[in-house]
């Protein structure tokens, strides 16, 4: 198959007292080596119990970006035959309350993982088994027969999981990461992706982070994570500049 001529910006934060700032670039990339993975895209305020999780002005945004984004852009992915990975929350029987992460997602997210990140259709043995209250994937982004499917229960879809055993049976380099929050499991994950030495690509399109109440109409955070994304761990691009570049291999 053909590369994937991919146009890319970084941020280029050198020399110090005048960064270089934005550069773009054209990444080529190997069909046979890129997969597309979308970390935590399910609806955490679809139940009425988990609105008041979610702020209101974010969450309008998060579905415009779901289904004018990431609907194209898992479509695009698809039919240039790419393979699409998902990583999800979940509640595996870890005893997650007891741990520092769990006390953390307590007192300072306000939920419990045991509760929240529950599903219906799991062992009960081995998961926290019943009605979910966060993990809902809207069914136009849901995943298909062909997709893949990885749980996980802390912020990174690496930590604990068969994340990485997938994409080196797959044959995978290069991850196109897209996905919420921008600030927490998407950053984290990409960060683990990189250490493990992944070539990641952010779709700055396909994301927000958590907004402060007062910062939520500038979205001020989401931009400032992207950069620095941008910065430390790998370059981004948009879901049309990746549809354009996809379509050059049919």
């Amino acid at each position: 198959m053909k590369p994937i001529p991919l146009p890319v910006r970084y941020y280029r934060n050198h020399p110090a007292d005048a960064p270089l700032g934005f550069t773009e670039k054209t990444m080529s990339l190997n069909p046979a080596e890129t997969v597309l993975l979308l970390v935590d895209v399910y609806h955490a305020a679809e139940k009425p119990e988990a609105k008041r999780l979610v702020n209101t002005r974010w969450n309008e945004a998060w579905c415009r970006i779901v289904d004018q984004n990431i609907v194209p852009l898992i479509a695009a992915v698809r039919k240039a035959g790419l393979p699409v990975v998902y990583v999800s929350n979940s509640s595996p029987r870890i005893e997650i309350k007891r741990s520092a992460f769990g006390h953390r997602l307590g007192e300072s997210m306000g939920f419990d993982p045991t509760v929240d990140f529950r599903e219906p259709d799991v062992n009960p043995l081995e998961f926290d088994s019943g009605e979910p209250i966060q993990p809902f994937i809207p069914p136009q982004i849901a995943p298909q027969p062909e997709d893949y499917f990885i749980r996980k229960h802390t912020y990174s879809g690496f930590y604990e999981t068969r994340l990485d055993s997938l994409l080196r049976n797959l044959g995978a380099r290069t991850l196109l990461c897209a996905g919420f929050v921008a600030d927490c499991c998407l950053f984290f994950t990409l960060g683990d992706a990189v250490f493990r030495g992944y070539n990641t690509v952010l779709l700055r399109d396909c994301t927000l982070a958590v907004e402060l109440p007062e910062e939520v109409e500038t979205f001020h955070h989401t931009q400032r994570m992207i950069l620095w994304i941008e910065t430390i761990i790998g370059p981004s691009t948009t879901t049309p500049e990746l549809i354009r570049a996809l379509e050059g291999l049919s």
